[in-house]
């Protein structure tokens, strides 16, 4: 049995990406949000967000420059993949927040403890705040408390001060450089 314990979800996707288009769309989550951090001069704390499509995200609040060919998918990808955990809370949506018990947890502390939900609605996504401390945007506009909004792919969320990329799984498959 192979020990996977230090396999991070960037990782997972990087060799998903191997198998090419078919066998990462069958073997990775409908659905994640990304977040690429990276150290420069472009944003307060030497932090900004850095988007992996080819369209210059208008809606983020850190400075965003896109990836280029050249740019290595570091440490510092992180991929929350949007699958439920099984016997978790909330049956019929994905947690999102700053404590395990959470469908995607995100260790920040402008993150609040149960932050934000999504959730498929038909064949369409959406995301609604639930109640957060710090607050949630989609594409720069507020989430009001428990009021759903239509999350479409490449979509900018920003939860407390951490900004993620909304990908369905085609569209990170293209993103990630698969042929």
């Amino acid at each position: 049995m192979r020990d996977t314990s230090d396999v991070t979800a960037a990782a997972h996707y990087r060799q998903l990406l191997q198998l090419g288009r078919d066998e990462f769309l069958a073997a990775a989550a409908p659905a994640v949000l990304v977040r690429f951090r990276v150290g420069d001069d472009m944003a307060p704390g030497g932090q900004s967000t850095l988007t992996l499509d080819d369209e210059t995200v208008q809606d983020a609040t850190l400075p965003v420059r896109r990836l280029e060919p050249t740019d290595t998918l570091g440490d510092d990808l992180e991929i929350y993949p949007l699958a439920k955990k099984p016997g978790a809370s909330f049956p019929d949506r994905i947690t999102i927040g700053r404590t395990p018990n959470n469908d995607v947890a995100i260790s920040d502390a402008s993150v609040s403890r149960l932050h934000a939900y999504v959730k498929r609605a038909g064949a369409a996504w959406v995301i609604a705040d639930a109640g957060s401390k710090n607050g949630s945007w989609l594409r720069g506009d507020v989430l009001d408390a428990r009021r759903e909004k239509p999350l479409g792919s490449l979509a900018v969320v920003r939860l407390g001060d951490v900004d993620l990329t909304f990908y369905l799984a085609a569209d990170l498959f293209a993103a990630l450089g698969g042929a």
